[in-house]
């Protein structure tokens, strides 16, 4: 248990997708001023999203603590998702995994790593029934927080309210949530939610604070809540240009919130689902240097528009007719056990002779010939690869009628071969900086095949 409560580093990730228009029949303009969501690529799912999040924070997780998935969208029913999500940031094998769901788990998971020291990584991907009247509403996104310090925030009260609400749930075996008449449900997480935010505040001895942030599976709810406590800034601004996300709503909102906060400053983050849960911050005085990678403001800058279709193509609610070939193989347990250092970590292995690196790792230096078993491993995923030579591939089992692939040196060594996504097969050019991304390559005979692919950008100790 830490000293003192609180949260140590953070990190946010969104998809680089954004989707402002659902129309089947695009004929006129889009409505000015609508919502529009963050939408997860083809290849992207809550383990993906998790990895992307946490592993710019990994480094800062303390051995001998647990990490938490916390989502409504594992890829996996029976099987740990968050095993996966601890494979591919390299975290100590003394940090356990294990996975929380339900809709109100991420602020349990929050709770968790501020009053434990825990890993937590949020993440969501939601869908929807095409042109159902929430699909704006709703996006993908994740958050990973480190507790055991307080550089990010000190937590100064926690209030909590458990409630049995039939509210949106969705049976095993079901894609899409069902949802009941929030006009109900919104009066039930409102009172609790007031109630929380009031003891909160009093257990922290505050009347008010510097910022509210406001998560609700209940967009009624969260309406009135952010009026009634005088919230409706930041917070509300960034839900319309996402959407709910799930499970990672109330972390990345948090995030968001710790980007511009000033140390000292004070935050009460609410959140109503399922009952209520409240948390009284105290901004940390290393909250600039506790964020990794870029802020929740400079991707929602970055990101780039999809067309509907191709967007319900990716999410498989448009069957299309693909190309005439066997379905790609799916990975078997063995290898995949014996290979974990490469597929999970990408760690090629750098000659005791000459230096360089071979990848997929080898006994035998594949620049020298050297045999040497215990040559060390070295993981190039945080590295920036540059691209030698590329071609496209127009047979693809993927939802998209050709992908890339590019051979990429890597700096420090070695070279890869992976398939590039978050861009068009036609603005790959040689020398463009790309860095390794976590993703689904398919899926054959229920076997997620998780690997690495190349996205365009620098290492992720960049844009900070």
């Amino acid at each position: 248990m830490p000293d003192q409560p609180g949260l140590d580093a953070y990190a946010a990730y969104l998809p680089a997708y954004v989707l402002d228009d659902n129309r089947l029949d695009a004929t006129g303009p889009i409505p000015p001023g609508g919502p529009v969501r963050s939408v997860a690529a083809y290849d992207e799912d809550s383990i993906t999203m998790a990895v992307e999040a946490l592993r710019h924070i990994a480094a800062d997780a303390p051995a001998g603590r647990h990490l938490f998935l916390a989502t409504t969208s594992a890829p996996y029913e029976a099987k740990t998702s968050a095993g996966v999500v601890h494979e591919a940031v390299g975290l100590d094998s003394g940090i356990g995994a294990a996975d929380l769901r339900g809709y109100r788990c991420g602020a349990t998971a929050l709770d968790t790593a501020a009053r434990t020291g825990a890993v937590v990584a949020l993440a969501d991907l939601r869908t929807t029934r095409p042109g159902a009247p929430d699909e704006l509403a709703q996006g993908d996104a994740a958050a990973a927080f480190v507790g055991g310090g307080t550089r990010a925030a000190v937590l100064l009260a926690r209030a909590g309210r458990t409630i049995e609400v039939l509210e949106r749930w969705r049976l095993p075996g079901e894609r899409h949530d069902r949802v009941w008449d929030e006009r109900f449900t919104a009066e039930v997480l409102v009172e609790a939610g007031m109630e929380m935010a009031r003891r909160a505040l009093s257990e922290a001895g505050l009347d008010a604070v510097d910022q509210v942030v406001v998560s609700s599976s209940n967009t009624r709810a969260a309406v009135v809540l952010r009026r009634a406590l005088g919230g409706a800034g930041q917070d509300a601004r960034i839900e319309r240009v996402t959407g709910f996300t799930g499970a990672a709503h109330p972390g990345l909102l948090l995030a968001a919130a710790l980007d511009e906060a000033r140390p000292g400053q004070t935050i009460l983050l609410l959140s109503a689902t399922e009952g209520a849960d409240a948390f009284v911050l105290r901004v940390g005085d290393g909250v600039r240097s506790a964020r990794g990678g870029p802020s929740v403001r400079a991707q929602l800058a970055a990101r780039q528009p999809v067309g509907y279709l191709r967007y319900l193509r990716w999410r498989g609610l448009l069957d299309v007719q693909g190309p005439a070939r066997p379905s790609a193989p799916a990975p078997a347990s063995p290898p995949m056990y014996r290979r974990a250092g490469w597929k999970y970590r990408l760690e090629g292995s750098r000659c005791g002779g000459c230096g360089a690196v071979t990848t997929p790792p080898a006994r035998v230096c594949a620049a020298c010939g050297l045999v040497g078993d215990g040559d060390a491993k070295v993981s190039l995923r945080d590295r920036t690869a540059r691209v030698v030579s590329m071609t496209r591939d127009r047979l693809t089992t993927m939802p998209e009628p050709e992908v890339a692939i590019v051979v990429a040196d890597v700096d420090g060594g070695g070279r890869l071969s992976a398939y590039a996504t978050d861009v068009a097969p036609a603005d790959v050019v040689v020398g463009m900086p790309m860095t390794a991304t976590f993703r689904r390559l398919w899926t054959t005979d229920s076997i997620h095949n998780y690997f690495w692919k190349l996205r365009p950008g620098k290492d992720i100790t960049d844009g900070q």
